[in-house]
């Protein structure tokens, strides 16, 4: 489903941005565990965000089926089928270990043309191949007045992590760490506008910003165990628990510090119509 994406760290090298097909379904979403580990942090969201709430508003009054591609943990399909449960709610994922009802990529959705009158794409188009293709190919699952809901994060998204990543690498003697892996920036916000519009024709927009303002280690150590698949970006001197230890560390003082370890969200939910 992806390609590596090569991006420039400090010193010029390059490092991969998009984890591959096999780490994706192999690793980071062989099952559900990582990804409800990196959602428990937003416990300690302010102001809240109901999200899930937000993108179903957006998909509106559509007529089944909906197809939930990238359906993670399920929060959508269960809310959608517990609102509406007149709706065919189809849920769609790469990895077979998420258990969703049909195993298929985004860039080749197992559907036929104008077969569905809605897709839910949520913080997941950057895990495409290549993300227009991926939005044509919903656009093709849509019949004419389909609608399509996207999420993904603005460039500027918790940019506290990149910042851990880069202050601990050092603390373990690493002077020119490679950069943090941004994957979300291949589909990110202002990416992701324009990209619908170039498919759709146009794109409703709404966007949160939000803190996460966390007073435990161990919510954020759980969000920094989530990203593990990180780890093929680390010089070999340096294990994955040589940086978790070092991460904890950083955490810990920030929260003795502050009270709390602070990181800052930027997001946005896209909309279209076909």
């Amino acid at each position: 489903m992806t390609t590596d994406h090569a991006v420039s760290g400090s010193g010029g090298a390059t490092v991969s941005t998009t984890p591959s097909h096999d780490v994706l379904i192999g690793e980071a979403y062989a099952d559900n565990s990582r990804l409800a580990a990196r959602v428990s942090i937003y416990d300690w969201q302010r102001p809240r965000l109901d999200l899930v709430g937000l993108a179903l508003a957006r998909l509106g009054d559509v007529g089944g089926p909906v197809l939930d591609v990238g359906w993670g943990t399920g929060a959508y399909t269960s809310r959608l089928r517990a609102t509406r449960p007149d709706l065919r709610v189809v849920p769609v994922d790469l990895s077979a270990g998420m258990r969703p009802e049909v195993v298929g990529e985004v860039d080749r959705l197992p559907f036929s043309d104008g077969s569905a009158g809605g897709a839910l794409a949520m913080h997941m188009l950057y895990y495409a191949t290549d993300p227009r293709a991926a939005l044509a190919e919903l656009r093709r699952v849509l019949r004419s007045g389909g609608r399509l809901v996207a999420s993904t994060n603005a460039h500027d998204d918790k940019a506290e992590m990149g910042g851990l990543w880069q202050a601990s690498l050092r603390d373990l003697g690493i002077v020119d760490p490679p950069a943090y892996s941004f994957d979300d920036r291949r589909f990110s916000l202002d990416v992701g506008i324009e990209l619908v519009r170039q498919v759709f024709g146009t794109c409703e927009v709404q966007e949160r910003r939000y803190r996460l303002v966390v007073p435990e280690v161990a919510p954020v150590l759980a969000y920094v165990d989530s990203t593990r698949d990180l780890a093929r970006h680390l010089p070999p001197s340096v294990s994955w628990a040589d940086y978790r230890g070092a991460a904890e560390c950083r955490i810990r003082a920030e929260i003795e510090r502050t009270g709390a370890f602070h990181v800052t969200g930027h997001m946005g939910i896209l909309a279209a119509t076909a």
